[in-house]
């Protein structure tokens, strides 16, 4: 799996049913580095910011993460699945893409467990 396949906010894309019977992927980047999705109708704030304005691959890499009014405020949306997302950005700011790619391969969905 490759670092395209985790989500600017931290879902994980890898697992994703869609993406991976039919190559299809309606998420956060695969398609607009060739061209074939355009990002300016992306309705996603998070993605234009992190993906398109910052050129970052996540938010995990953007200095800005701790006091980013976007994705802290995606964090606090009420629903598991925004903490779990909040934790993959944290792991992958401590421990890296690779280590994350190496646990996250092996989750059934978006996101999972971090130990």
């Amino acid at each position: 799996m490759s670092i395209r396949e985790i989500g600017c906010c931290g879902a994980y894309c890898g697992t994703c049913r869609a993406y991976l019977a039919d190559n299809v992927c309606r998420g956060c980047k695969l398609g607009y580095e060739s061209g074939a999705r355009d990002i300016n109708k992306s309705r996603c704030v998070i993605k234009r910011c992190c993906f398109k304005d910052k050129k970052f691959e996540t938010c995990a890499e953007c200095p800005d993460y701790a006091c980013c009014a976007i994705i802290q405020g995606f964090y606090r949306k009420n629903g598991y699945k925004y903490q779990k997302y909040r934790q993959a950005i944290e792991f992958i700011r401590e421990k890296g893409y690779e280590a994350f790619l190496s646990i996250a391969d092996g989750w059934k969905g978006p996101y999972g467990k971090l130990d």
